[in-house]
């Protein structure tokens, strides 16, 4: 089962983070947003930075992070240095603040966890994603990214790609640089299909999905995110579209998890892991040239990190078939698909992806 829902504010290929004036102007603007940053000089020695001592930590330790990185590893990494943030009004959540450094690019990702298995926190989800927008709208002038996003985990490009200026995602929020209008046109990022969108100042594109981050009417936000994908494919481009996103449901925690039946032998969790090896090995191939694996999982019987090894073989098996089959259709066939089965398959692949589907059919475990 689910237990969190990662959200984040990026702010890809900022122009505006080049040397330390600009890093003291972005601690600046953290500040203006209500953040302040915590540092740890010691283990277990959290230090509190509020206001001006934002920049001055950034400016004087970010340039030596990315110097002494360089020094080590050349270009082959990114450099990644990362905070824990304290919004205020918001304190309860979990906030991060992540600064990266590739092929002389700088990026900022600001966002956190909303947390489930704890303390039931959903209704902290819309709340935390209009703030991110607010700050996607505030920053984005002063960062001067490529391309800015706000979304749910698992959606962002890689450096390479935005060094490209690839469009792979259509995410609940989306702020296009200048950069991007110039790839892609004015007319086509202007047309697609969503609740806002304008132009801004600086000749980029802001677009908002829909109103709200969290989808309250599923079969609205399934036609809505089908008609990003068509309206991108028209133009020749395979877009993932997430957005509008539909919480995961919760499971109290004084109900009881499935565990095996008393009278039963516990499956071993090595058995486990053979089984789900097994099972994923075998992949049939359909006249369509669809490739189609099917699984049946005796979830029931499983314990909960048993069902954990379930859903990493899974991953790890659909990965590998995007990966390796970008020009197939495939198919995963379970004889049950519980909630985080279909959570974790719609955030890596997308729901409505005309080129990755999930489906429960009747079938037999062994």
């Amino acid at each position: 089962m689910q237990r969190n829902i990662m959200l984040d504010v990026t702010f890809e290929d900022c122009q505006r983070l080049a040397d330390p004036i600009d890093l003291h102007h972005f601690g600046d603007l953290l500040a203006q947003h209500g953040f302040q940053m915590v540092v740890y000089p010691r283990p277990q020695q959290g230090v509190t930075l509020a206001d001006a001592e934002i920049g001055e930590y950034l400016a004087e330790t970010w340039p030596d992070t990315v110097r002494s990185w360089l020094q080590k590893y050349g270009d082959r990494y990114p450099v990644s240095y990362g905070r824990n943030l304290v919004a205020l009004g918001m304190e309860e959540l979990l906030w991060g603040c992540n600064l990266a450094y590739k092929a002389g690019r700088t990026g900022v990702f600001i966002g956190g966890l909303v947390d489930f298995e704890f303390r039931d926190q959903r209704a902290w989800v819309e709340p935390f994603a209009q703030r991110l927008l607010e700050l996607a709208r505030s920053l984005y002038p002063e960062l001067q990214p490529a391309l800015a996003a706000v979304y749910e985990s698992n959606t962002a490009p890689s450096i390479e790609d935005v060094l490209k200026r690839k469009l792979k995602y259509i995410n609940w929020v989306n702020i296009f640089g200048p950069p991007y209008v110039e790839k892609y046109g004015r007319e086509f990022l202007l047309g697609l299909p969503g609740y806002r969108i304008e132009e801004l100042p600086d000749g980029g594109i802001f677009h908002q999905l829909s109103p709200t981050f969290v989808a309250h009417d599923l079969k609205a936000a399934r036609a809505l995110r089908r008609e990003v994908v068509e309206y991108c494919a028209r133009a020749g481009l395979k877009v993932t579209c997430k957005a509008p996103y539909r919480l995961p449901r919760v499971v109290p925690a004084s109900q009881p998890q499935p565990q095996p039946p008393a009278e039963e032998e516990p499956i071993p969790d090595e058995s486990v892991r053979v089984y789900m090896e097994e099972m994923l090995r075998t992949t049939l191939l359909l006249k369509d040239g669809m490739r189609v694996k099917v699984v049946p999982v005796p979830w029931e019987a499983l314990t909960p990190a048993q069902r954990q090894i379930a859903l990493d073989a899974i991953k790890a098996a659909a990965i590998a078939e995007i990966r390796e089959h970008r020009d197939k259709r495939i198919r995963f066939e379970f004889n049950a698909i519980p909630d985080e089965l279909d959570q974790m398959l719609a955030d890596l692949a997308g729901r409505d992806n005309p080129d990755f589907e999930w489906v429960e059919v009747e079938m037999r475990s062994r």
